[in-house]
């Protein structure tokens, strides 16, 4: 048989192995391991190796790329020569050339590729055996080329390997594919930050607790628990800079059910203390622990600053808890022509468009109301604070921790500069 047969025979085997190798590349690559884990987890042996091949992607990686880099030499070297025994060598080596990176191009790398990420997880399945036996004999060269790479990254052994904003770009991605919905992608994210949130953010400031003199008598705090609907009312005993304890509703009724005489202090049960600066995600294992669900929160100074409650807590992970005693409120509600209270949770851009004003936020790249507020005054906000920006006046309102729980918006006429030089 004429040896350029032969030779060509042999090119297109290799430029098979090319795809395969590149094939098994990609194929690793980009294959789910929550997937490839789950079916290891039911049994599947072929998952298992190829999750094995992936757990050590370094030798798998070194294994691929001698072996593509191989193919791909031999291939070249063979057409390069039977284009020369049939072109002449000039003509021919130019010929191997172009020929050749189109042929590897579109069969050895572009196709298989392809192929190989249309449904990664099946073909590494399919190809972890001859990729573990290939693995066996590529050994002395893959170990080399591993140690020497291993030498070279040393200095990265200590970094980090995702960041939770990386993992929420992740989790972001999986919404958009449709895996996930946004309100399941919202509650990933929010305990993901659920750790990194402190008291001094969600609490009920001191000036909007509602509490009862221990002093009082039952009847007072009777009347507490039916107008506010709370079924927890913290006890001071003087002023509120001096919680001793809380009353509970059940208790209350129960007593006053059964007809027993009682005094605000018989039924105060211990409230935990708990310093501003703590993470929420502490205070809620110690609510678990302890089962009790309210909290005095404590400056630096030791005085009060406000109560924060299981369901405060609760909030931060799922948004606001509505129950059959609360007056569900929108974010926006017109008072009079020009009058508009609003939630700080509210979207800004929504706002000024309700209000019909052109509104540049400057530098505020968020959308929250409480966000541009603390943009705008340099620092939390306190109740009564002014934001004037052209055509609104903002007042602060109730202030929870140090986000704005609502506000006023007050739509003005701008006046421009030739009208006021007129006057």
């Amino acid at each position: 048989m004429d040896l350029t047969v032969i030779y060509s025979v042999a090119i297109v085997l290799l430029i098979a192995c090319s795809a395969f190798f590149s094939m098994s590349e990609t194929a690793f690559t980009s294959a789910n391991q929550i997937r490839l884990k789950k079916l290891a987890n039911d049994g599947d042996a072929r998952a298992e190796k190829a999750l094995r091949i992936t757990g050590n992607y370094d030798r798998f990686l070194t294994t691929i790329l001698i072996g593509n880099n191989m193919v791909n030499i031999g291939a070249t070297s063979l057409a390069t020569l039977v284009f020369s025994v049939l072109l002449g060598n000039e003509t021919g080596a130019l010929a191997s050339t172009v020929i050749m990176t189109l042929a590897i191009l579109t069969f050895g790398e572009i196709t298989p590729k392809s192929i190989a990420k249309k449904n990664p997880e099946r073909i590494c399945m399919r190809i972890c055996g001859i990729v573990h036996v290939l693995q066996i004999v590529f050994t002395p060269l893959s170990l080399l080329f591993t140690k020497l790479t291993s030498f070279i990254n040393r200095k990265n052994d200590g970094e980090v390997q995702m960041t939770e904003d990386e993992l929420e770009v992740i989790i972001d991605e999986i919404e958009s594919d449709g895996v996930i919905d946004k309100d399941e992608s919202e509650l990933i994210k929010s305990a993901m930050r659920f750790d990194d949130i402190q008291v001094s953010e969600v609490y009920v400031p001191r000036m909007d607790i509602v509490g009862v003199d221990v002093s009082s008598t039952p009847e007072e705090l009777g009347r507490l628990f039916t107008t506010t609907g709370f079924s927890r009312i913290p006890v001071y005993e003087k002023n509120i800079d001096n919680i001793i304890g809380v009353a509970y509703a059940k208790e209350f009724f129960t007593n006053n059910l059964m007809d027993v005489r009682f005094s605000i202090r018989d039924i105060t049960k211990p409230v935990k203390y708990v310093p501003e600066t703590m993470s929420i995600a502490t205070i809620l294992r110690d609510f678990q622990k302890s089962k009790v669900h309210m909290a005095v929160v404590l400056d630096s100074y030791g005085g009060t600053m406000g109560i924060v409650t299981l369901e405060d807590l609760l909030e931060e992970l799922v948004g606001d808890i509505w129950d059959e005693s609360d007056e569900i409120q929108q974010d926006i509600v017109q008072v009079d022509e020009d009058r508009f209270n609003v939630k700080g949770v509210a979207n800004i851009h929504d706002v000024m468009e309700t209000l019909g004003v052109d509104f540049d936020p400057g530098e505020y790249e968020d959308y929250s109301v409480t966000g541009y507020i603390v943009y705008k005054l340099g620092r939390g906000p306190a109740r009564g604070d002014l934001v004037e920006i052209p055509g609104v006046t903002i007042r602060v309102g109730t202030v929870k921790g140090r986000r704005v729980v609502e506000s006023e918006f007050v739509r003005r006429e701008e006046v421009s500069q030739d009208e006021a030089g007129s006057e």
